[in-house]
């Protein structure tokens, strides 16, 4: 039986570039500073700083299709 896979936040460990912590400006949080691309490639799923032009995770699906939500919920309001 599959998994429910849930289309709501569920991140427990946030990944971020390496350089953009180094350099983020005291009182502006990693979320607000970071400008991350995040999309598929042949191998699987890229993170990729836009800021230093470099990666920050590849991740390999090795060769394997895995389930995945891809249902958009309503918008909730954003935390001030």
């Amino acid at each position: 039986m599959a998994r429910k896979i849930s289309n709501e936040l569920s991140i427990t460990s946030y990944l971020h570039c390496v350089k953009c912590l180094e350099e983020r400006p005291k009182g502006i949080s990693p979320k607000d500073w970071g400008m991350n691309e995040v999309g598929f490639t042949k191998q699987g799923l890229q993170i990729w700083c836009r800021r230093h032009n470099c990666n920050v995770a590849h991740i390999d699906f090795e060769d394997k299709c895995h389930p995945a939500n891809v249902t958009r919920r309503e918008s909730l309001p954003l935390a001030s």
